[in-house]
């Protein structure tokens, strides 16, 4: 493999065990993210609808920090998960660890991980008058509430983290990565990529232009267009970013 550097925008909380993984792959790891995650200053409310978990029908998480802050919340107040609820989520990775952690069945999208194949799921027809909760972080999109409460559900929020969004150094970034011959970045937000656009990308295009996006969704890609090569993939698991990398 020549000489290759991963630049990774996710807020990853392991750094270490990242690194050293990419590493045994002759793959050097740079940590630059466009996103910080962290608590919010008060619980209350949240610590609220937990308590009320039993009266909920469906139990829906936006993200793999969704579930952390969840359980996190639930430890701490000794609660356990009603058998009743059915539980559903976005993406793949989220879906593993719920069913690491919960002793339940999880619905998900088999393809295209996104709120808008989540709405199509048979679990969600004849669900007039039931309560829905969505866990996720403050702020975000409102396609899954709004099209759950066209087809009658009783929506509400779970908010339990919330979003920094940071600005990248990218002539910090340009220096660390002058002395290698591929460089890969990854990005898997489509608020991240918007704020990655913001910055001023057409200054940088001398460097920018050689980089490879790795994206998990057809969205952040057309939002990246000024980068001309862009892999989308489902699976963002380390071993399949680094067959991806082996790939171009």
């Amino acid at each position: 493999m020549k000489n290759v550097a991963f630049i990774s925008t996710r807020p990853v909380k392991t750094n270490l065990v990242d690194q050293t993984f990419y590493e045994k792959n002759n793959v050097t790891f740079l940590h630059h993210p466009l996103t910080e995650i962290v608590s919010l200053n008060e619980y209350a409310e949240f610590d609220l609808i937990l308590q009320d978990l039993s009266s909920y029908h469906h139990l829906i998480f936006i993200s793999t920090n969704a579930v952390n802050f969840f359980v996190a919340r639930m430890n701490f107040h000794h609660l356990t998960l009603p058998n009743s609820l059915i539980i559903s989520c976005i993406g793949p990775s989220t879906k593993k660890l719920l069913q690491e952690t919960f002793d339940s069945k999880v619905f998900c999208p088999r393809d295209s991980f996104d709120s808008e194949h989540l709405l199509k799921s048979d679990i969600f027809s004849g669900i007039n008058n039931h309560k829905i909760l969505i866990i996720r972080g403050k702020g975000g999109r409102e396609t899954l509430r709004k099209g759950l409460e066209k087809k009658g559900g009783l929506v509400t929020y779970g908010e339990c983290y919330s979003r920094n969004y940071l600005r990248l150094n990218l002539e910090k970034i340009k220096e660390s990565i002058d002395r290698f011959d591929n460089i890969f970045m990854l990005v898997t937000s489509y608020e991240s990529a918007k704020k990655l656009m913001q910055h001023k990308l057409t200054d940088h295009l001398s460097w920018l232009s050689s980089v490879h996006v790795i994206a998990n969704h057809i969205r952040i890609k057309n939002e990246l267009s000024i980068f001309a090569s862009i892999t989308i993939t489902d699976d963002l698991s380390h071993e399949s970013i680094v067959r991806i990398i082996n790939k171009n």
